[in-house]
């Protein structure tokens, strides 16, 4: 009897530290090119009997697959001390950039931080509370937005999940009328969404009154999404976290497989056609329906795409931070696609710029760049 009672405590004590871990996001921050802009961060050890550590991870923007990153020798926080991270992404990470800080421990503790642009008489910023991963939401609804003459609006969102979320946002305006076509955005494991404009949150989303608008989002998996309202004549930003969506059913749509497509020039060892998550020979199979989302962070390039026979599946100009081209297609042909920027002058790297991928079986002689 004495056994058992003993290997029932011992499974209540690891069953308790189970209950107790805890992973906290601070959904963006960074120090930007000369520091204007900058990050505090602190966190605070609640405990008065023990002192705790906590791993944590850099997570840089651009939607790509984080889960190789690593999180720093593990933070020391003693019991009921806050640690104080001045310009948190420079003096704790040695980096630079924007990205998330995604935080875990084995015991409760407290993370908040405060971004902000420095001037010559002080600082203007905004509060960013830390989120729970358990409170990554499904379904979530961002008001009390703006976009015009007196207002602009920046979105952002960060996947906490080990495995890829499939978003759809569908942007209203000022009448709760919807505007253009929803956006929908594959992120990777642990990606970052830069903050970014409202109008790349709908498709045709030109000439919409956003002077007070929201935004709704539904996902496959839970991810943690905010917008910041910064005002044009003061720049005074508002940090909005998401709110709980209860009228939006979880995503279904659009049908199919979505692959985001981001080309970017640069140098003629930066070009590239990136395409997330990667196109492997297992991804796609025979009449696959397949949408692609096209967009182009540095120039403006073109998109082409073959089929293995050689037939142009798309042929698109994509003009550079223009919102994302939505094109949905049936992967009837098996065999070798290529893909390629028709644009020979959008940057020294244009010859880079191709790609291909197989659906079913490799072509023997796929179509040529």
């Amino acid at each position: 009897m004495r056994i058992r009672i003993l290997f029932i405590t011992a499974l209540l004590i690891a069953f308790t530290g189970v209950l107790s871990a805890k992973e906290v996001w601070l959904s963006i921050g960074g120090t930007t090119a000369g520091g204007t802009f900058r990050t505090d961060a602190r966190i605070f050890n609640p405990s008065t009997t023990k002192d705790i550590q906590i791993q944590a991870y850099y997570l840089p923007v651009g939607n790509v697959d984080n889960s190789a990153v690593q999180p720093l020798t593990p933070i020391t926080v003693l019991k009921r001390q806050m640690v104080v991270y001045n310009d948190v992404v420079a003096s704790l990470f040695h980096s630079s950039g924007l990205g998330a800080i995604r935080l875990k421990s084995d015991d409760d503790f407290v993370a908040t931080q405060r971004i902000y642009a420095v001037a010559a008489n002080g600082s203007l910023g905004q509060f960013v509370g830390g989120v729970d991963a358990t409170s990554a939401k499904t379904k979530g609804v961002i008001i009390q937005l703006a976009a015009g003459s007196a207002f602009r609006t920046n979105v952002g969102a960060a996947n906490p999940n080990a495995t890829a979320a499939t978003v759809t946002w569908h942007l209203y305006d000022k009448n709760n009328v919807v505007v253009g076509t929803p956006f929908v955005v594959t992120m990777p494991p642990y990606a970052v969404i830069s903050p970014s404009g409202l109008a790349g949150y709908a498709v045709g989303s030109a000439g919409a009154d956003l002077s007070d608008a929201w935004l709704s989002y539904s996902s496959d998996q839970p991810i943690v999404a905010y917008g910041s309202v910064i005002d044009n004549g003061t720049t005074d930003p508002t940090y909005i976290p998401a709110s709980e969506d209860t009228g939006v059913a979880q995503s279904t749509t659009p049908s199919g497989k979505v692959f985001v497509v981001a080309e970017h020039g640069g140098t003629s060892t930066s070009s590239a056609i990136d395409i997330t998550p990667a196109i492997t020979s297992t991804s796609i199979k025979p009449d696959d329906v397949v949408t692609f989302q096209i967009s182009a962070r540095e120039s403006t390039h073109g998109f082409r795409l073959l089929d293995p026979n050689g037939v142009i599946l798309l042929d698109l100009t994509v003009a550079q931070d223009a919102a994302p081209i939505e094109r949905t297609l049936t992967m009837s042909v098996q065999g070798t696609y290529v893909y390629y920027c028709t644009i020979t002058t959008c940057s020294p790297g244009h010859l880079n710029m191709q790609g291909s991928f197989i659906v079913g079986k490799a072509s023997q002689d796929p179509p040529g760049y």
